[in-house]
């Protein structure tokens, strides 16, 4: 194996250094050349070299056009762009062209405006007498543009000065001063004024002002105060139109729950006979505050009574507009929203909702496939029936099934083929449902209550067939677009196991993968995520943590401990319960290293306690830790790591699970080409027991838990299509705990698949 990597590696560098030694300006017109970037040189001191490196990255950015793309200080693109034969290309080679890039001419390249563009950035950010110079170079048939730039003194600002005047608006502009971007002493940017304007109106828009606008702003900035100073005073412009100035407040709030696209003739029209009809014909005034508009049997009114944040009498902000917009969005019932406002009299809005409706009724099918690093391979089918609105109150009612099967494709362990199927009804209410209570919630999300119950077969041939009934009620809430809360304070769980094999050579017990009892008590879980939500950052964190209790109340109100467990188990409704707490956190950090977003250094770290407790000895299969697999341990078979130094050398164990848990990911990502993306890794952790166990020596946590890390390394690569990501990783085990010391950090030799090169297909990040 280790013959055909060199081989293959080999055959890829030949092709790369024959492909890029095509020569990139075979195929330039006459008298032109390539143009290869440009080069800025800063020549004054005035600015710090920190500074002077950030000027020239966003200077070299502003000058057009841009060159030919690199991969690796190669032109990729261009080479293959000239080797379908370029501008003369063939008719069987244009699929070929169409993968790379054309040159990028020196001809159309022009000094005097790329000059004048570097002149008005540098102005824009203080530097108000700047010197910009540029010549071509060219060095056979290559040209770059060199730009030598002379800053001069960076211009800062001394005052900022707000409207003055008695009127309401200027007033209103006026306090927003306290919390100004325009900082004294800070250098003048335009784009901070631009900010400042924004920044203002939005603020405005929070007290009325429906019609104000930035525009209406007018910064006029005095450099001639001296000692490279400016005053800046911000004013509204004269020919502000009237309404402008005006604080609106709501008349009428119009809600039209089944309007269809295109009813209106154009953005803004309110005059349409239909809509005006159906105000007179179709209408429920509810609550003394909303006129429901057509339709008005498909809903129950109280279904907006929480989304609306809009009352007769209000004063216009777009907080309220924004909310109201959201909960509606987030019902799940609505396909689209639009809203609009319609002036009335001097100072007043009518406030129109129109909303377009999901088809009540809807099936879906879903295929999926699967493969573990252990070969086993999988697929199953799922199929959903949805019903929207289902008692009238924007309720969502799916019944879902599924059926599976996973396979052992290869592989010298043998593994039982697993047939399983589902049944999972639930039913979903856009608001808290709670018996005698009635909570609300200032969220711009609408909060759900959440009733399911689900019947689970799974068959392993030839072993035993594991039954599980479960229901569960409970709450989902959002503050925010990053922070979201699940509570669920009633789940039970009823498992049953039926052995069909005992002699089997796969090892199974009660301590093993065999659970039969109930699992009843509250599960509370919070995340928070700013990966993806809001403006682009430096970096991201990801945090979810996880607490879930059963029958300790219950278990407590029973006396049931340790010796209950040995002796007879307390029981309810004639089944064992399980008593355990659990906790679990998984916390990762995004590092964004470089200017392309795919250039991320990735990092999570897991940590899981599970404290069995009274009735149990350790904690149901289902609720254990595993470690091990294409998105955990990838140097590891699936779910077969530990737990601590225990390993299963014999191939009777199917997976092998824990208490406790502890893992760490590192991984650096990079774009290697378009949709294909590289990646670095390393991984390190294992599980552990809570309590010794018979069937797992050395499985038990101890303080020498850190020396008893498996260890993992290995390189990744990513098919990014955006709705889709196809990922292959190989991963090489670096520290086996279970082996003795001193031969616990070797490994001999290459297999795939083997027991020192995992390979890991996947959808999706690992994490």
């Amino acid at each position: 194996m280790h013959n055909t990597i060199t081989k293959t590696h080999l055959l890829l560098i030949t092709a790369l250094l024959a492909l890029s030694s095509c020569s990139n300006t075979r195929h330039l017109p006459a008298g032109d050349t390539l143009y290869t970037g440009t080069t800025v040189r800063i020549k004054d001191k005035e600015t710090t070299r920190r500074e002077q490196k950030v000027l020239k990255g966003d200077l070299q950015g502003a000058v057009r056009p841009k060159p030919n793309s690199t991969i690796l200080g190669v032109r990729l693109k261009l080479s293959i762009y000239n080797l379908a034969g370029g501008d003369s290309a063939k008719k069987w080679m244009k699929w070929l062209q169409k993968i790379g890039e054309p040159p990028v001419l020196t001809s159309s390249f022009n000094m005097q405006n790329n000059k004048d563009i570097l002149t008005n950035l540098l102005e824009n950010r203080g530097f108000f007498f700047p010197s910009v110079s540029g010549e071509i170079k060219t060095r056979g048939r290559k040209s770059r543009s060199i730009f030598d730039v002379t800053t001069g003194p960076q211009y800062k600002i001394r005052n900022v000065q707000f409207p003055t005047d008695s009127s309401q608006l200027s007033m209103d502009i006026a306090l927003q001063q306290y919390n100004t971007l325009l900082k004294k002493d800070a250098p003048y940017n335009l784009d901070l004024i631009k900010g400042e304007r924004d920044r203002i109106t939005n603020n405005l828009k929070e007290i009325g002002y429906y019609r104000f606008k930035s525009d209406y702003i007018i910064a006029r900035v005095d450099s001639t105060v001296g000692d490279r100073k400016v005053d800046i005073y911000l004013a509204v412009k004269n020919d502000m139109p009237e309404d402008g100035g005006i604080i609106y407040f709501i008349d009428k709030v119009y809600i039209y729950p089944n309007y269809r696209l295109g009813l209106l003739n154009r953005p803004g029209d309110r005059r349409i006979d239909s809509i005006a009809k159906q105000r007179l014909e179709d209408t429920v005034f509810y609550d003394n505050h909303y006129y429901i508009v057509g339709n008005t049997k498909a809903y129950r009114p109280v279904v907006f009574r929480q989304a609306m944040q809009f009352e007769p009498g209000d004063m216009y902000n777009r907080a309220d507009q924004n909310m109201s917009l959201n909960r509606l969005v987030n019902m799940g019932v609505f396909k689209f929203v639009k809203n609009d406002f319609e002036p009335v009299g001097d100072s007043q809005l009518n406030a129109l909702y129109f909303l377009t409706p999901y088809p009540k009724k809807s099936l879906r099918m879903e295929i999926a496939a699967m493969s573990k690093s252990d070969s086993r391979v999988g697929s199953s089918i799922s199929l959903s029936w949805r019903n929207r609105n289902t008692f009238r109150g924007a309720e969502l009612f799916v019944i879902r099934g599924m059926a599976g099967i996973e396979l052992q494709s290869a592989g010298g362990a043998s593994r039982p083929n697993t047939y399983e199927f589902k049944l999972e009804p639930s039913l979903s209410f856009p608001r808290f449902a709670i018996p005698f209570i009635h909570p609300t919630s200032s969220s711009v999300f609408v909060p759900h209550t959440i009733l399911k119950t689900s019947y689970d077969v799974q068959l392993r041939t030839g072993l035993y067939d594991l039954r599980s009934a479960t229901f569960s009620y409970g709450f989902d809430w959002k503050e925010n677009v990053r922070s979201e809360h699940q509570l669920f304070p009633i789940n039970f769980t009823s498992v049953r196991t039926d052995t069909l094999n005992k002699d089997t050579t796969i090892f199974i017990n009660y301590t093993n993968l065999i659970f039969n009892g109930v699992i009843f008590g509250p599960t509370y879980e919070y995340t928070y995520n700013s990966r993806g939500n809001g403006p682009p950052h430096h970096d991201d964190i990801y945090f979810d943590g996880l607490a879930d209790l059963s029958g300790n109340i219950f278990g407590l109100a029973q006396g049931a401990n340790v010796k209950s467990f040995y002796d007879k188990p307390k029981t309810l409704f004639g089944d064992p319960y399980a008593q355990y707490v659990k906790l679990q956190t998984d916390l990762r950090y995004y590092l964004n290293y470089g200017a392309d977003p795919n250039a991320i250094w990735a990092n999570r770290i897991i940590i899981g306690l599970g404290v069995p407790y009274g009735n149990s000895w350790q904690l149901p299969n289902i609720k254990q830790f595993f470690s091990g697999g294409n998105s955990s341990l990838r140097g590891f078979r699936s779910r077969l790591v530990g737990p601590g130094t225990f390993h299963d050398s014999t191939g009777r164990f199917i997976e092998t699970s824990g208490d406790i848990k502890l893992e760490l990911n590192t991984e650096l990502r990079a774009k290697l080409y378009q949709f294909v993306n590289g990646a670095v890794f390393i991984d390190a952790g294992n599980v552990w027991t809570y309590n010794d166990n018979p069937n797992y020596p050395g499985g038990k946590f101890t303080s020498q838990f850190l020396k008893q890390l498996a260890l993992d390394a290995g390189v990744g690569l990513r098919l990014d299509f955006k709705i889709l990501v196809v990922r292959l990783d190989a991963g090489i085990p670096l520290h086996k705990p279970w082996l003795p010391a001193g031969q616990d950090w070797s490994f001999k030799g290459f297999g795939i698949n083997g027991d020192n090169l995992i390979l890991n297909l996947a959808i999706g990040y690992p994490f």
